[in-house]
């Protein structure tokens, strides 16, 4: 009412056009702020911060190419903007143009040698490159600067977690949420961290605890899922998987996880279903093809399983499991000539692990032969027993 009132006042005065639109973003009304810091900028061309809140605006929206062009603007306005360098940085990370993300974080560093900000920002796109010890030092360098910054304690906690140090993952998370409790991502992310330990238990808790946070969270409805499948109680990781889906409906993960708790509960259809979706978001999704082909060896349609065991191995050649769920079919169609080819190709990828699967599931090729009344040639009964 008050920036109308200043507008309805003086047309041209840009920072009443300017302010309106913080309110409009503040809103979420975006659109509307864009307008008024358009305008902002045509009754006061050099005004650096409606370019860079307009530039924040295009980014909230995904359209990094505009925000870009108004963070270089404001830039060329103010050469020492450290936070719209920062905010370029953050752009060009979206991009995936890691080096020139870095290269404007430490423009920003240079220009206001205590933004925190930048310095996590920095290690994110570090981190990113694999470069963790580069990460840590610059998060380590921001939590000196802001010691409660919990955006950093969250960021270094990922990258102890990349780095396998586990525990020390826990302790950053925690301490993030210790600074913002409602810290969505950090619940989500030592959820994950419990879970790779095997605990859980608590991993659940903490993704139940980012869902009351965030009640749209996909992500932590499929973890959530994923934790109850591991715990054997298919009904919650498929209604898990469910809301997931619900809200987010291009969720391809969430598809093919719900797939596979369909087929442990024998609901084959459904199971293929959901694969075929997860495939159809997802095309290059080895895992949904993996699933899919599964469901099939267990409906009996082995010509169905191995055209989708196939498609896992051209996606990635290195796959033993395919490997070894193609060779299976071809057992059992007793195609014996492609099953030592597939052998003879699986050799570069790892054959030890195929054979190892063969024991985990059968025991011997005797117990093979007594399951499934087929004899096996000599030479394949030779190479899928141990130590011959």
């Amino acid at each position: 009412e008050d920036y109308n009132k200043a507008i309805k006042l003086n047309p041209k005065l840009a920072e009443a056009y300017n302010s309106r639109g913080n309110a409009y973003d503040q809103k979420g009304e975006r659109d509307l702020a864009i307008t008024d810091y358009t305008t902002a900028i045509k009754h006061q061309p050099d005004h650096v911060d409606a370019y860079n809140n307009r530039g924040a605006v295009y980014y909230a929206k995904g359209d990094f190419d505009n925000a870009i062009e108004d963070w270089t603007k404001a830039i060329r306005l103010k050469p020492d903007y450290a936070d719209a360098y920062n905010n370029l940085g953050v752009a060009y990370n979206e991009k995936g143009e890691r080096d020139l993300a870095i290269k404007n974080y430490a423009m920003a560093i240079k220009h206001q040698p205590d933004h925190a900000g930048a310095y996590n920002n920095r290690g994110n796109a570090y981190r990113t490159k694999g470069e963790f010890d580069r990460a840590l030092e610059d998060y380590n360098k921001a939590i000196k600067l802001n010691p409660k910054l919990a955006e950093a304690y969250n960021s270094r906690g990922n990258a102890y977690d990349q780095k396998g140090e586990r525990d020390l993952a826990i302790t950053d998370y925690t301490t993030a949420i210790k600074h913002q409790p409602d810290h969505v991502d950090a619940y989500n992310n030592r959820g994950a961290v419990y879970y790779a330990k095997g605990d859980f238990d608590n991993a659940i808790e903490d993704w139940t605890k980012a869902i009351r946070l965030k009640p749209d969270y996909a992500d932590a409805y499929n973890n959530l899922g994923v934790a109850y499948n591991e715990k054997g109680e298919y009904d919650l990781a498929i209604k898990n998987y469910t809301m997931a889906i619900e809200h987010q409906p291009d969720h391809a993960n969430a598809y093919n996880n719900r797939g596979a708790a369909y087929g442990k509960k024998g609901d084959l259809d459904n199971a293929i279903k959901d694969s075929t979706k997860a495939i159809c978001l997802k095309p290059d999704y080895t895992d949904a093809y993996n699933n899919l082909g599964a469901v099939y060896a267990n409906k009996g349609e082995l010509n169905s399983a191995i055209v989708n065991f196939t498609k896992v191995i051209e996606l990635d050649p290195d796959c033993t499991e395919a490997y070894y769920n193609r060779g299976i079919m071809w057992l059992y169609l007793q195609k014996w000539e492609n099953f030592r080819s597939d052998l003879s190709d699986a050799r570069d990828v790892g054959i030890e692990d195929i054979v190892i699967r063969f024991r985990n599931v059968y025991g011997s090729v005797a117990n093979f032969e007594r399951r499934t009344g087929i004899q096996l040639p000599a030479d394949i009964a030779e190479i899928l027993t141990p130590n011959s």
